[in-house]
């Protein structure tokens, strides 16, 4: 049942994405001609989409690489949380309904795949290179800080931990159980990432002019903690952890993601080598076509010796 769950979500999260851009992408963005074409974008920005998606797989392959390989801690840190906050977050579930468990399953699988896939794509689309770079940063830096935690701070699932908080959404469908336990231990809570990563990409927006997307990003941020906490998978304290997690690779990624980029930067140009991967540039001088890798940031003509400026975005 874990693929017909991702289905669902992949579909929902599409039509998601749909809306957002008739919603949120400025009228003037969708009208102006693109400085930047698909290629260029595919070639300037590979090197954070692939980062960002090995990142995002070794998470998802943490629990399946744990249990092949016996990886498992033999001690549990819940009752750290719990001596911290005690039965704090079974006041989210002072009121329960089936509706309210099924959209906030809802807001807790999709809407937080959709936001953090389109907060790439509008950036990217509205040519706020800056902010994408910030994001992608903020991004996997959120995932690696996070993955010894899940590793070696096991913190249970409030709905399994405590006696008084229902795992709501664990209960709705057999499908969802199964999805979920399959990628997850229900032991990953502390800190939270649904609420690191969607907190961190607000951050990221609010130095744009993107201000409608901007309110939105704080209502979503706002659902996702209360659909968290409501349906008994995370502590208070684990919201408050990826709160400052984020504000932490936010300032990492704002004060030294330069020489962080320009390090990855490198690294490309060597892959792009490697692999033969090219695209033609023209000579200021004598306007001769000059075939360099995408992220080399400068290049010597050949034909007149002229340093020709690069950037690939």
């Amino acid at each position: 049942m874990a693929w017909q769950l991702s289905v669902v979500i992949i579909l929902f999260t599409l039509i998601m994405l749909a809306l957002y851009f008739l919603a949120f992408v400025p009228e003037e963005c969708r009208r102006k001609k693109r400085g930047y074409t698909a290629r260029q974008l595919i070639n300037g920005y590979w090197p954070y989409v692939l980062l960002a998606a090995a990142v995002y797989g070794l998470m998802q392959a943490q629990f399946p690489i744990q249990r092949e390989l016996n990886l498992f801690v033999n001690y549990d840190c819940t009752h750290y949380i719990e001596y911290i906050e005690g039965d704090m977050v079974a006041v989210f579930q002072s009121y329960m309904h089936p509706t309210l468990t099924y959209l906030m399953t809802f807001v807790y699988l999709v809407l937080f795949s959709s936001v953090m896939i389109f907060t790439f794509l509008i950036l990217a689309y509205t040519e706020q290179m800056r902010a994408l770079k910030w994001f992608s940063l903020v991004f996997v830096l959120n995932y690696l800080i996070a993955f010894p935690f899940y590793l070696l701070f096991p913190v249970k699932v409030t709905g399994y931990a405590l006696s008084g908080v229902r795992p709501l959404m664990y209960e709705l469908h057999p499908m969802i159980y199964e999805g979920m336990t399959t990628v997850d231990p229900l032991d990953n809570c502390f800190p939270s990432l649904h609420a690191a990563l969607v907190f961190g990409a607000l951050l990221v927006i609010n130095t744009t002019d993107l201000r409608r997307y901007t309110v939105f990003l704080a209502f979503a941020f706002l659902t996702i903690v209360f659909a968290t906490l409501y349906l008994g998978v995370h502590w208070v304290t684990d919201i408050v952890a990826g709160m400052m997690l984020s504000f932490f690779t936010f300032y990492i990624a704002k004060h030294y993601g330069e020489p962080i980029l320009n390090y990855m930067n490198n690294v490309a140009v060597r892959f792009e080598r490697l692999i033969g991967v090219e695209e033609m540039v023209v000579c200021t001088a004598c306007a001769c076509n000059i075939a360099i890798v995408p992220h080399l940031r400068s290049v010597r003509c050949p034909q007149c010796g002229a340093v020709i400026e690069h950037n690939i975005l």
